[in-house]
């Protein structure tokens, strides 16, 4: 977003607040710092990706169901000269009950897709691109939910290939048990007009799994085992022949106690991402990891600050894949107020207040 266009948003932005009747307002700081140490590998890139967002929003009401949010997420890399690296406009339209909400616009992925796994969407993604551009809509509460999205990522132009993600997800939990699904296809069409004689691309993803989940019933803030599959369908449309349908079995095994915890998951199944040679990560967006044909992940955290507002967790994650072990060091910071945050004396490091208090 250039400088000019910056000003202009957040100059709308100022005279929505001082007209709108019933304004609210919230802000969020999430600091990242996600170093990889992938040299050993041939599918994941070896680097280090830190820096802070910082999202401001206003929002006005209509009613107790209907809002207007509008605001700006803007990224400041670390070691950058910039001010700001990169701004995305926020500006949506949201529709909320106890049991449906519906979202339309320019919104936070975090604020939608949090159920989304490791497998779906790329460190760097959440990272760099924190935004959706379409609509979100879903039925349900938290241990019970369905959902469908629409995520347009890529506008069509002379030199721009259109892009969007449809997705559907669902959770359904009885007692101890539960059913997980999360899906999505992303379509990767060509420019307009097609003076490269491109072609149309799908990738669509779908894990369904199954487990038992005793969160809070054992003494464990988390206890979760889960068995699933992850299927999938490539093609490239130019190309003859059927398109490739990679399966796999996925296991996860999650456990948190008094802020340390640990998630776990083993892929083992067909390699994926098959015409990555071609179409590099223009095509796939998912764990980059998934292009072999067995993969472990095992992060080991502690939550060193967990209050109403502010969460802080460091951990330290092997990546095994290619028979070779690698590491990940990470620390993120997150942070939320809004216009109904109260001061409070109470808030601890979870750690701290825990062990040493």
């Amino acid at each position: 977003m250039k400088k000019r266009n910056i000003v202009l948003y957040l100059f709308i932005v100022i005279q929505l607040s001082l007209f709108s009747q019933n304004l609210e307002w919230k802000a969020g700081l999430n600091y990242f710092f996600d170093n990889t140490e992938y040299a050993k590998s041939t599918i994941a890139k070896d680097q280090t990706m830190t820096g802070v967002h910082f999202t401001p929003q206003i929002s006005a009401s209509l009613d107790s169901v209907h809002s207007f949010y509008a605001g700006v997420d803007l990224l400041k890399t670390a070691g950058s000269e910039n001010i700001i690296d990169i701004a995305q406009a926020i500006a949506y339209y949201r529709f909320h009950t106890p049991k449906v909400s519906f979202y339309a616009g320019s919104f936070l992925r975090a604020d939608v897709l949090s159920n989304y796994s490791d497998l779906f969407f790329q460190d760097s993604i959440n990272y760099y691109r924190p935004t959706m551009h379409g609509i979100f809509w879903e039925v349900g509460k938290k241990n019970s939910f369905f959902n469908l999205w629409l995520d347009w990522t890529g506008h069509q132009t002379d030199v721009n290939r259109e892009s969007f993600f449809v997705g559907a997800s669902a959770h359904k939990k009885v007692g101890s048990f539960f059913g997980d699904f999360q899906s999505y296809m992303f379509h990767y069409a060509v420019t307009r007009p097609d003076i490269q004689n491109l072609s149309v691309c799908d990738n669509l993803l779908a894990h369904f799994s199954v487990g038992v989940d005793y969160s809070n019933q054992t003494g464990f803030d988390t206890l979760m085992v889960a068995v699933g599959v992850l299927a999938g369908a490539e093609r490239d449309r130019a190309l003859p022949g059927p398109p490739s349908v990679p399966i796999g079995m996925v296991l996860r095994l999650n456990a948190e106690y008094m802020g340390f915890g640990t998630q776990n998951m083993i892929y083992a199944g067909n390699p994926r991402d098959v015409l990555y040679g071609k179409y590099n990560y223009g095509l796939y967006w998912n764990n980059p990891f998934l292009r072999s044909n067995f993969y472990m992940e095992s992060k080991w955290f502690v939550d060193v600050i967990r209050s109403q507002s502010v969460s802080g967790r460091i951990s330290m994650n092997l990546q095994l894949s290619e028979g070779k072990m690698m590491y990940e060091q990470v620390f993120t910071l997150r942070a939320t107020l809004d216009s109904s945050t109260k001061p409070s004396t109470k808030s601890k490091p979870a750690f701290f207040s825990k062990w040493f208090m």
